[in-house]
């Protein structure tokens, strides 16, 4: 397990490109109505707040790994996906999102989860024309995490991005084929809208303290990506399983993080409740580090060898309450 950089200090360079704007309040952090959320990284950097912050991130993170999955990246990116075909393929809802979750496992994804889109998930200025959301969860390697946060832990995180980009543009093409309108979404950077609420909607787990979903066969070392479409489908329900309780007296991710970001009491963010992580205390760290990463592989339901046990308890302790 990583150490706790206890002497930890922020790049002086770095903080000298740091914006008047905090990035909590973009964040809407302590604001108590609603609001769509508003980009605030990983966008293209001439039109975000923090642009100046995430090229000094790319400027800074030069690693051999990291640029040969960045160039893949790219690769995959230029590829196109089919044109709608003109035949359209007639199934039942059930039997459409049966056979999808079937191919998204042929392409190698891990989870899967169908549910409504909702309009207020997507960011501010953002109208999507779909009603529903497949999302998709890509399981990382635990054992090339736990060197997070070194750099080689985030040359894992690019490629499962990537992994996740595949999987989204080739589900989509094949929907597209069979004569249904589709469109992949994917990080690392940002689309349409963020991913973590459709994923907790779809049934792909809770939200941890750590501000990543927590699933119960992979915890919260995963990754996300999904496609839109206007599909009559069959859509799944909340997973619970016991996160939210667990976390409230967990303090592991909170004490192992270097820069003190993760907050041991939820906060009210744009008019919800919720566990929430200290982008301006964060972002520093996350930028030194190619990612960092550390938070998800610390907390107990990533850690192969406490997950079995750690979900039994849990279970037995819900059927209890029933």
């Amino acid at each position: 397990m990583p150490k706790k950089n206890i002497n930890y200090k922020p790049n002086e360079e770095q903080m000298l490109l740091w914006p008047k704007v905090s990035g909590n309040k973009i964040n809407g952090l302590d604001e108590l109505s609603f609001r769509r959320p508003d980009y605030v990284y990983w966008r293209d950097p001439e039109q975000i707040v923090y642009g100046e912050l995430q090229k000094w991130f790319y400027k800074q993170n030069t690693d051999k790994k990291l640029q040969e999955g960045r160039n893949d990246r790219i690769i995959e990116e230029a590829i196109s996906i089919p044109e709608i075909s003109q035949t359209v393929v007639i199934k039942s809802p059930e039997e459409w999102s049966s056979d999808i979750k079937r191919k998204a496992i042929e392409l190698g994804v891990d989870a899967v989860g169908i549910t409504k889109l909702e309009l207020d998930w997507t960011y501010e200025g953002v109208n999507v024309s779909y009603d529903t959301i497949i999302v998709l969860g890509l399981a990382m390697n635990y054992k090339e995490m736990l060197e997070a946060p070194k750099v080689s832990a985030g040359a894992h995180v690019v490629k499962e991005y990537t992994r996740g980009m595949k999987a989204s543009k080739k589900l989509a093409g094949w929907l597209r084929l069979n004569g249904h309108d589709a469109l992949p979404e994917h990080g690392p950077f940002a689309g349409d809208l963020p991913l973590i609420p459709a994923a907790i909607a779809a049934g792909l787990g809770e939200l941890g303290k750590h501000g990543s979903v927590i699933n119960s066969e992979m915890g919260s070392c995963f990754r996300l990506a999904a496609v839109m479409t206007n599909m009559k489908l069959k859509y799944d329900t909340n997973n619970s399983f016991g996160v939210d309780d667990f976390c409230k007296n967990c303090q592991i991710c909170s004490n192992y993080c270097p820069p003190d970001a993760i907050l041991h009491e939820k906060k009210t963010v744009r008019g919800e409740k919720k566990w929430y992580v200290d982008f301006d205390k964060c972002l520093p760290f996350f930028n030194e580090t190619a990612g960092c990463g550390i938070c998800i592989t610390v907390c107990p339901f990533s850690r192969p060898d406490v997950r079995p046990n750690l979900i039994s308890k849990l279970q037995r302790k819900r059927n209890k309450l029933q």
